[in-house]
């Protein structure tokens, strides 16, 4: 069965697999993990979907209020968690390599699926999260039994505007 296919059937969810989906901005990745957690959430898997910022934000609040644990058993204990457009700002907060790892190991214990967007290499993963063991640790446990997919070409969105683009110019 294709890597995409397993994906939208459910079927990584129920072999605690993981998926990767790496490549430029506008090329589907989002789109596809939205597809994936609505087919997950139809075929009656617990899904925790969060973009990348408002994940590590999550955390903090969490920290901060006292509901840390709370909020870990959500994370930890969905059967898919997607992290959408992870490194898409470069600034993450200070703990970000040390909440990521611990989510990981984790759902990785679990034997939970996780689903990750990035538009950066996962060369780049060490640098950007300031600690080259957390990230290869976490890379170790996502790609031990995950699918890597890499989305390239060009974006759709400049696509659609440079259509749009052309139309305006005729019309004037």
């Amino acid at each position: 069965m294709s890597p995409d296919f397993e994906l939208i059937s459910g079927k990584f969810v129920q072999d605690a697999g993981d998926a990767l989906l790496i490549g430029h901005p506008g090329t589907g990745k989002s789109h596809i993990a939205k597809a994936v957690s609505h087919a997950a959430i139809q075929s009656g898997y617990q899904v925790a979907y969060r973009e990348a910022q408002c994940f590590f934000e999550d955390i903090f609040e969490a920290t901060q209020t006292g509901r840390r644990k709370k909020l870990f058993k959500l994370f930890c204990g969905s059967d898919l968690l997607v992290i959408d457009d992870l490194f898409l700002k470069k600034r993450l907060p200070q703990t970000a390599a040390d909440d990521l790892l611990d989510v990981i190991l984790e759902r990785y214990r679990q034997r939970k699926s996780s689903l990750i967007t990035s538009n950066r290499p996962i060369e780049d993963w060490g640098k950007l999260l300031g600690d080259n063991a957390a990230a290869s640790a976490i890379l170790d446990r996502l790609l031990h039994r995950g699918h890597l997919l890499k989305f390239e070409g060009k974006s759709y969105r400049l696509k659609e505007a440079s259509k749009r683009l052309a139309l305006e110019k005729k019309k004037n």
